[in-house]
């Protein structure tokens, strides 16, 4: 099998895949790699197809060959993603942090990796570990919506954002995450993106409970008039902010209705 054939070939194996006939797929992946089996790019492609395929938990073969994939080539960042992937999916988390965070060493910009340590971070409690990567990838994407590719990078900004806020309310560092949350709005504003009734609700909330915590009069005061004029709370409603304040309870997802709700209690 010439080059030209083996790419004729991974371009049907991707065509069975998305289709969903993994049988088919695997079967030329096989063929493949037996004839390269010195290739990690192509031992890789099976085992993300063996990943993708498995209807149970069982994820013996899709380890079996990533690892495989990993003795012939230790730099090939992919192959620990994928590691990471399969442990996370199976729960371990421990072992999916050390599989991202060695494909993060090979390569501190890779986004996808990025993204899935900042989730992994926040289910683990460690936010030192969030603002990390957020700081990070925010040093290096661009705040543009110029096209549509650096639209979707922008989007990742505004979620490292998003994330690096929560992980300083997370640590009670409020005055930090005041910031953060206010230059979400800031950055809508600045990229003209468009907006949607009642989108700030949920920040001037947590802004209002954080400035009650910091006992700034004047910021509490202006934000209960805020949440008076703009989102027609009243006495009542503000003083279960406060009440939700005094227990620590600053986001939306804080709530122990939300947290049933997303697993997180």
């Amino acid at each position: 099998m010439n080059e030209k054939e083996v790419k004729k070939q991974l371009s049907a194996a991707k065509k069975y895949r998305n289709n969903g006939d993994f049988a088919q797929a695997l079967a030329i992946l096989h063929q493949i790699n037996n004839e390269y089996p010195e290739n990690v790019t192509y031992r890789y492609q099976l085992a993300f197809t063996y990943y993708e395929s498995y209807e149970s938990m069982n994820t013996d073969a899709a380890k079996r060959y990533v690892e495989e994939a990993v003795a012939l080539d230790a730099n090939f960042k992919e192959n620990y993603e994928l590691l990471g992937d399969i442990y996370r999916k199976e729960e371990k988390l421990e072992k999916a942090k050390e599989y991202y965070e060695k494909a993060y060493e090979l390569d501190s910009e890779y986004l996808t990796v990025g993204e899935k340590l900042i989730q992994l971070y926040l289910k683990m409690s460690n936010y030192e570990g969030v603002l990390e990567v957020c700081s990070r990838m925010m040093s290096y994407i661009p705040v543009d919506t110029s096209s549509a590719k650096a639209k979707a990078l922008t989007s990742i900004y505004f979620g490292c954002v998003l994330y690096k806020g929560w992980a300083l309310v997370y640590l009670n560092r409020y005055e930090e995450a005041i910031e953060e949350i206010k230059r979400i709005k800031e950055l809508d504003i600045q990229t003209k993106l468009p907006s949607f009734f009642n989108q700030y609700k949920d920040d001037d909330e947590a802004l209002f409970k954080m400035y009650y915590k910091l006992n700034n009069n004047p910021k509490i005061s202006e934000y209960k008039e805020i949440l008076r004029n703009e989102y027609k709370l009243n006495d009542e409603n503000i003083l279960a902010l406060e009440e939700e304040a005094r227990q620590d309870i600053i986001l939306f997802r804080q709530r122990p209705d939300v947290m049933r709700h997303l697993g997180l209690s």
